[in-house]
């Protein structure tokens, strides 16, 4: 019997000894676990970060391109302008084709004229019998 006792607190003491280290080196194991992660994650806020202000400076970057970008009616008016500048342009060049052709008309009639007298002149002129 006393080898019983003996046994079962030799038997308690080891058993206590193995839980002491079991729970040391599961402690250790998870606080080198925690450590782990928490430089993981650290890392991972880091890039997070970075990537974040990366993207905050191409939006800033992108939003004042966009001020520079004339607005909608501002484009509008320029080329109602350019087209107003056009028409007129042509508007004139018509203008003075058009005189153009009412010379050119003016002119044919004229030499029409002309050459209906002298060719009258060259009909009296032939029906005339020379004078000998």
């Amino acid at each position: 019997m006393f080898f019983r006792r003996l046994a079962a607190v030799i038997g308690g003491f080891a058993a206590g000894v193995l839980v002491r280290r079991w729970q040391a080196y599961d402690t250790a194991a998870s606080w080198r676990s925690l450590d782990r992660l928490s430089r993981e994650w650290k890392a991972q806020v880091r890039a997070h970060d970075y990537r974040l202000s990366r993207l905050e400076a191409r939006s800033a970057a992108h939003e004042a391109k966009l001020r520079e970008v004339p607005s909608t009616a501002q484009l509008v008016s320029a080329i109602d302008e350019l087209l107003a500048k056009a028409l007129s342009g042509l508007e004139s060049r018509l203008t003075a084709q058009a005189r153009s052709i009412e010379m050119l008309q003016m002119t044919v009639s004229q030499t029409d004229e002309l050459l209906e007298r002298v060719l009258e002149s060259l009909d009296t002129l032939r029906d005339i019998p020379p004078a000998t």
